[in-house]
């Protein structure tokens, strides 16, 4: 079971929205694209991908960076020009064969489930990603978006855990709006432009969380989720802060919806930000 750890001062002002596949009926339903919509933390249990092969995923062998250090997610491109996976996993020319081969069918697998819970969404782009390197406890961050991103789109990323003998554990902290308001002039947060949504996150990240007060390791409340092998989630990574405290092997698939597409387009990151 998707176990929750709240903060005991701040356990009011953190949701999450736990489904069952198998019970809930949650596909194409209102109660899951508002979920979404909200930007708090989603999990689907008992939801299997079809096309990823769970067995394959869970027998490679666990990647340990030096220096515990993160580093860039394998995209479709890495594994079809080969080199990053020679180079950081030594992987045989066949090694890289098959590992293309189950990733071809998880993409697969991924946009047909995504098509079945999120039908009404359009999507402009849609990808996956491998993430297979150990981590222990990053930094508390908000993901800045990349320049692709004009803030006319709302990112979904949808995370599996592959390893099926430990979960993985996160830690959430304060949204944008929680600490807009809570710092709002301790750290000047009124001269930060709104209508630049790339700025406005990377200033509200350095401002109120990477300073030099070093905020970024255990001074924000924060609440902690422990994934099982096999659980599926989602949130809004740009809105609410977080962190890795354990984390093996993952996908995630990414899709860009549509601003206009969404249930509530107030709901939208530059929508949101203008409205602090």
């Amino acid at each position: 079971m998707t176990r929750i750890a709240y903060d005991s001062v701040a356990k009011d002002d953190f949701k999450v929205f736990v489904f069952d596949y198998n019970t809930d009926k949650i596909a194409d339903s209102d109660k899951l694209y508002k979920a979404f919509e909200s930007g708090w933390p989603v999990v689907i249990r008992n939801m299997n991908i079809p096309g990823i092969d769970y067995e394959y995923y869970d027998n490679l062998p666990d990647w340990t960076i030096k220096d515990n250090k993160w580093i860039m997610p394998w995209y479709n491109s890495h594994i079809k020009k080969r080199e990053r996976l020679r180079t950081e996993r030594g992987w045989t020319e066949d090694e890289i064969d098959i590992f293309h081969k189950k990733h071809k069918k998880a993409n697969e697998g991924w946009n047909e489930i995504f098509d079945e819970l999120f039908p009404r969404y359009e999507t402009t782009e849609r990808m996956l990603s491998h993430r297979y390197n150990t981590l222990v406890e990053n930094k508390l961050h908000l993901d800045e978006l990349d320049e692709q991103h004009t803030g006319h789109e709302q990112q979904i990323r949808m995370f599996v855990q592959l390893d099926k003998k430990r979960p993985r554990v996160l830690t959430f902290g304060p949204d944008l709006e929680q600490m807009y308001h809570k710092y709002y002039w301790d750290f000047d947060l009124q001269n930060i432009d709104k209508n630049d949504v790339h700025t406005f996150i990377t200033e509200m990240r350095n401002r109120c969380v990477w300073n030099d007060k070093m905020w970024d390791q255990f001074h924000h409340p924060l609440h902690y989720i422990t994934f099982n092998p096999g659980d599926v989630w989602f949130f809004n990574a740009q809105w609410i802060t977080h962190q890795i405290v354990f984390g093996t092997k993952l996908q995630c698939f990414e899709a860009d919806i549509l601003n206009k597409s969404l249930i509530d387009p107030e709901l939208c990151m530059a929508e949101r930000i203008r409205d602090l």
